[in-house]
């Protein structure tokens, strides 16, 4: 299979299409008191982007953005950490080093964004 290059105004909508669902359904867990997961497709494209050399911080401020304040049903006391750790478990199928060393990059560069 071809792939093509996404524009960057196409490929901000995917990602903001992504993160919205993603804010959504964390919020969601996080009323039933589930485990938090950010998604297997935010843990997909979070590792494509790790791996691709893009700057994943962020989009994951974003999502932190969206769970806090933006989502329908937003809560402004969920933690950084808490939703690393759902960060952390969307993006399980990446080697255990690389996903160290994406969380070390999320916790250092995030609080710029929060």
């Amino acid at each position: 299979m071809r792939t093509r290059e996404v524009p960057d105004h196409i490929f901000e909508k995917l990602i903001g299409a992504l993160v919205s669902e993603s804010a959504i359904a964390l919020l969601a867990q996080r009323a039933r008191g589930a485990t938090l997961h950010a998604g297997e497709a935010f843990g997909r494209v979070v590792a494509w982007l790790w791996e691709s050399a893009d700057d994943v911080v962020p989009y994951v401020a974003d999502l932190i953005a969206q769970v806090r304040y933006h989502a329908p049903g937003a809560c402004p006391e969920v933690s950084l950490d808490d939703v690393l750790t759902a960060v952390s478990r969307a993006a399980s199928p990446m080697p255990p080093a690389e996903a160290a060393a994406m969380l070390a990059t999320l916790r250092a560069g995030l609080p710029a964004y929060l």
